[in-house]
C-alpha cells in the first residue's frame, strides 16, 4: 500500500483543525513567582551551590591558564605548567 506524502494544504488544514495554533495556556503574560516578575531566571535564588560549583571551577582553569600562559611567555615550554594537560579534553578540575 503506497504511502501518499502529505502536502501544505493537508498541513494547514491540520493546524486551522486545532483553533488556529491557538493554545490557551499559552496566551498572556507570563508572571513568575511571588513577586509576579517577567521573566523565571531574574530574581534571587534559593540554593546557590550551583554558582559557586561553576565560580570554583571557572577560577581553578583560568588560574591553570594563567600558569601555562606565564610559563610559554617565559620561554620554560617543558616545566609541568606549560606542558600539563596538553591532549583536548584532558584537564583535570
Amino acid at each position: 500500500m503506497a504511502r501518499s506524502t502529505p502536502t501544505w494544504d493537508d498541513f494547514m488544514s491540520g493546524i486551522q483543525g486545532l483553533n488556529g495554533g491557538f493554545n490557551p495556556y499559552a496566551a498572556g503574560d507570563k508572571r513568575y513567582g511571588m513577586s509576579g516578575r517577567d521573566a523565571p531566571n531574574i530574581g534571587p535564588t534559593s540554593s546557590p551551590e550551583g554558582y559557586k560549583e561553576r565560580d570554583r571551577l571557572k577560577k581553578v582553569r583560568r588560574n591553570y591558564m594563567l600558569r601555562k600562559l606565564k610559563a610559554n611567555q617565559g620561554g620554560r615550554y617543558m616545566s609541568p605548567d606549560s606542558l600539563r594537560y596538553q591532549t583536548p579534553g584532558s584537564f583535570q578540575n
